[in-house]
């Protein structure tokens, strides 16, 4: 929220400054939109937080099906000492599922935690230790150990993929820093070039312009941005 708030005092400044330099409506509101709207489309952070997820995610459920295996007592203390070192990603998450564990009860615990992080990584290490609470855990060793492997897996599979789509996104930033100082050159050297825009037609067509950039980035943000995949537990006791 508070990265939001910066980036609105931002566009605010930018739009005020856009506004005074040409004259333009259509200006301030590319000014808005490209302090807002363009570092989400070309530095997207819902790909870098599902990454981290991923990896948070396996090197806990590493760490519980080595204190598991140890035999160091139940369920419960084992994801308690495990809270001691998780990744800081889950450290906060971690500590109140051991504490609902000791308050409400194993399964409610576990479904809440599954509810509070809502992705699908935790669903399934929730189902296994689900498992565990309702067949007695017969297996449930093998079963974290080899979700941690597939986890660390998909995150290093990811980080590549993330990797190949920088490029372009790259290209496309020198691109916007090009044609940004290109315009300003024009503003501040070329008046004279730019007088029809100042003219009602001028600003229509400035808009249309505008408004097929913004939609080109935006379609190139959700071709390269990965749907969100379907969670396996939902919010009742199903």
């Amino acid at each position: 929220m508070e990265r939001w708030r910066r980036r609105g005092l931002i566009a605010s400044l930018a739009a005020g400054v856009a506004w005074w330099a040409t004259g333009w409506p259509v200006a301030a509101a590319a000014a808005v939109f490209g302090v807002l709207a363009v570092p989400a489309l070309l530095a997207p952070r819902q790909v870098r937080d599902d990454i981290a997820l991923h990896e948070a995610v396996a090197t806990w459920t590493r760490r519980l099906g080595d204190l598991l295996a140890s035999g160091a007592g139940g369920l419960h203390q084992a994801v308690t000492r495990s809270a001691d070192t998780a990744p800081a990603l889950l450290a906060p998450a971690v500590a109140r599922l051991a504490e609902a564990m000791r308050r409400e009860g194993t399964e409610p615990a576990l479904r809440a935690f599954a509810a509070e992080l809502s992705h699908p990584a935790v669903d399934e290490v929730v189902l296994a230790l689900l498992l565990r609470v309702r067949a007695g855990g017969r297996g449930v060793v093998e079963i974290l150990q080899g979700q941690a492997v597939s986890l660390t897996a998909r995150a290093a599979s990811a980080r590549e993929v993330e990797a190949d789509r920088a490029k372009p996104r790259t290209t496309v930033r020198t691109l916007i820093g090009i044609s940004a100082v290109m315009v300003l050159g024009l503003v501040v050297f070329a008046q004279e070039y730019l007088a029809p825009i100042s003219t009602a037609l001028g600003q229509g067509v400035l808009a249309v312009v505008v408004a097929i950039f913004a939609g080109a980035l935006w379609h190139m943000h959700r071709l390269s941005t990965p749907h969100a995949a379907a969670r396996y537990l939902r919010g009742d006791a199903s």
